[in-house]
């Protein structure tokens, strides 16, 4: 595996022109701080509430447009429209450097990720196609945020690795990923829209990032304050320090995209994916349309907190009664003893608890029913969730919780566990090994160690629709996909179809770009509803896509009437809508996951490596086997348990861990079958030293005083 790390590569090109300001030549450019003459040029990236509101300002592609929930409108051929907020977004950008965003680094290396491993390739312009060794023909490609450097007259430059970007098959070029979240929320007071509470989501597009205008071309979409509505001071081209930097050409090359200093790049709601999904069930009222883009913050800039806005909009095609519904939670539903799990409700206006909360979620650590009374804008309803609890796992328990090493060495612990994994830490909470064994490293110094028992509780269950009978449908051909979002780490193990015809079917696991993570083929020998295997692995995200690439001649059956998204299992999985909206539901019916729902741990087994000057050498060996401290743990009081076979003087000594004595004793002329009383219950509650001295010979116990 290859590990990218952070470079700087500066290119020293000054040219001997008059004065300028471009990425070669340094000589006119202002810093941000004008007095300087050595800066970085960043850009600053915002979002235009103007070009989301309305097509004034010269865009004809901005504004929004809503759909009702059984809308057949299908204007763009992206599937029908059905319970979608269409959406633009423009990001100006009004700093002083350009946002330059590579596939190629500097040295003509592209970098792919494939699972958790990254491949180069040399491939400076970007010609070569690449495909993972998994198979995978359009994988996440690392990227590179070019910084420009002014350096008096002369121009360098820094790269950064920021974030990745994937091929869209769709329009034919690279999209950066996770560039823009688009959101529809409610103004719940709090001055960051970002916290308000969300409705309806769309994808974490990926952009194509380019010079689409100048800021003076789109009156209004750039300005010095974008993220409150209907305020800040419009800015135009002249308005900018460096305005131009960058070239003003960015476009979607796969080497080199961007936008350059005083530009905006606009995404126009015809565009596919650019759309907010509403839920089935929203009331008509008023509300705001939020985007956040570079939630991650991937990109450097001079402002990292004006990378979002929020626009008014009033829906009106939704529904004006009964309101549905729902509570989802931050994870599986199944939670360890004394874990914590946070329910949150479905947006509303007034939240009400069956604990009393009024809050929108709310944080629980016991298992039981929860309910919760959210107050829409057309009245309210309830919902309901389930916390189940997990089987505690049981401590382990060892064959010997002291093992005595002479001098210096290693000991050897065996634990034994009904069920679960065991982990061995140190002290430190180190994880030290795993197995029902487990062989310290050479101590030669007295050592604890802890054995837990790692217990998963692994879950199938299955997600509706269970079959095609929800409405009338047909068999259909095309390659078709329904999105998901997966509330955590998740095997979809198998689901069923139907088909007409034998032959082979393709099922893919794709990302929210149509990238295709995972894939898998299987041969359909007879006709008639059958279940197939899939074994996808997803890790926990949203607006996945699960896709039938290729059909039998015949086609496979799918729903387009009487569907009702989501469909659910709380907390866990929803499919929230498909390639034609919400209008149709393709293909693959009763889908059986397979989730692990928790991992939970048990208290902790004490183990001590003993260390002690060459103890057993020579030694008798029944009396050792004799030596028993009765009750062992105690609270102090205990019985000192032995036999010998002649009498003899004894000497005992108690030290702690760190070797310090805390109690001696002497004892003459004991001998036969002895059982003396000890009281210790002064010493602090701990772990001890137990030290026995018989005809010069040291024999220690473990003391465990609770």
């Amino acid at each position: 595996m290859k590990k990218l790390v952070l470079f700087a590569l500066f290119g020293m090109a000054a040219l001997f022109a008059s004065a300028q300001c471009t990425t070669t030549n340094a000589t006119s450019c202002q810093c941000q701080t004008q007095s300087q003459t050595d800066c970085y040029l960043y850009p600053d990236i915002t979002v235009s509430w103007q070009g989301i509101l309305s097509t004034t300002g010269g865009c004809t592609v901005c504004g929004y447009i809503e759909y009702s929930q059984t809308s057949t409108d299908n204007t763009y051929s992206q599937g029908y429209n059905a319970g979608r907020l269409r959406v633009s977004a423009s990001t100006p950008n009004i700093g002083h450097g350009p946002l330059t965003v590579r596939g190629v680094d500097s040295l003509g290396y592209r970098h792919f990720v494939c699972g958790t491993d990254t491949f180069s390739i040399y491939d400076p312009n970007s010609t070569q196609q690449f495909t993972c060794p998994n198979g995978n023909p359009s994988p996440h490609q690392i990227v590179f945020q070019r910084i420009y450097h002014k350096m008096n007259s002369t121009m360098g430059y820094l790269e950064r690795e920021a974030g990745t970007m994937t091929y869209h098959p769709t329009h034919g070029h690279n999209h950066v990923d996770d560039w823009g979240v688009f959101t529809l929320r409610i103004d719940n007071g709090d001055p960051n829209p970002l916290n308000w509470p969300i409705v309806g989501q769309g994808q974490k597009m990926g952009f194509c990032l380019m010079d689409y205008s100048t800021c003076s071309g789109y009156t209004g979409h750039c300005r010095d304050d974008n993220t409150v509505y209907n305020q800040g001071n419009t800015l135009l081209n002249g308005d900018f320090d460096n305005y131009g930097l960058g070239g003003g050409n960015y476009g979607c090359s796969q080497v080199e995209q961007g936008i350059s200093a005083g530009y905006t790049d606009v995404y126009g709601k015809h565009l596919d994916g650019m759309w907010i999904n509403i839920p089935p069930g929203t009331c008509n009222g008023n509300y705001y349309i939020v985007i956040d883009v570079d939630p991650n913050d991937n990109f450097q800039e001079e402002n990292e907190g004006n990378n979002y806005t929020a626009v008014p909009v009033t829906l009106t095609q939704q529904v004006s009664s009964n309101p549905i519904i729902s509570i989802s939670a931050s994870q599986n539903t199944t939670i360890c003893s004394g874990e914590n799990i946070t329910l949150t409700a479905s947006a509303g206006t007034a939240f009400a608890w069956s604990t009393g909360a009024t809050s929108q979620s709310i944080t629980v650590n016991q298992p039981g029913t929860y309910s919760c009374t959210v107050t829409t804008f057309c009245g309210s309803g309830v919902a309901t969730f389930e916390v189940y609890a997990a089987p505690a796992p049981v401590a382990p328990a060892l064959s010997a919780d002291t093992v005595i090493i002479c001098t210096q060495g290693s000991a050897t612990f065996n634990a034994n566990v009904s069920s679960g994994t065991v982990n061995w830490y140190d002290g430190s909470n180190n994880l030290m090994g795993t197995g029902t064994s487990y062989t310290t490293p050479t101590l030669s110094a007295t050592t604890s160690f802890y054995a837990v028992n790692i217990l998963n509780h692994t879950d199938t269950t299955n997600v509706p629709p269970y079959n095609s009978n929800i409405g009338s449908g047909a068999f259909v051909t095309s390659s078709q996909y329904n999105i998901f979002n997966a509330y955590s780490n998740l095997t979809i193990v198998s689901a069923e179809l139907e088909n007409t015809t034998a032959g082979n079917v393709t099922i893919q696991l794709q990302d929210s770009s149509g990238g295709m993570l995972q894939t898998t083929t299987v041969a359909l020998a007879n006709a008639g509803v059958q279940r197939v295997p899939l074994n996808f692995s997803v890790p926990a995200g949203n607006n996945y896509r699960l896709a039938v690439t290729s059909l039998p001649s015949g086609g496979l059956y799918r729903n387009n009437g009487g569907v009702s998204y989501p469909y659910d299992i709380p907390g866990v999985f929803r499919f929230t809508g498909s390639s034609n909206g919400a209008a149709s539901y393709y293909y693959l019916y009763n889908l059986e996951l397979a989730t692990t729902n928790e991992t939970c741990t048990s208290a902790a087994t004490e183990a001590v490596a003993l260390v002690d000057p060459c103890l057993g050498l020579g030694a008798d060996l029944n009396f050792q086997a004799s030596l028993q401290l009765v009750p062992n743990p105690n609270n102090g009081q205990f019985s000192l348990n032995f036999t010998t076979a002649k009498k003899s003087d004894m000497m005992i000594y108690v030290t702690d861990l760190a070797g310090r004595g805390v109690y001696t004793e002497r004892m003459n002329g004991v001998g036969g079958k002895v059982a003396h009383n000890m009281d210790l219950s002064s010493l602090a509650k701990g772990v001890y030293v137990f030290n026995v001295v018989y005809e010069g010979k040291p024999y220690t116990s473990k003391l465990v005083i609770r």
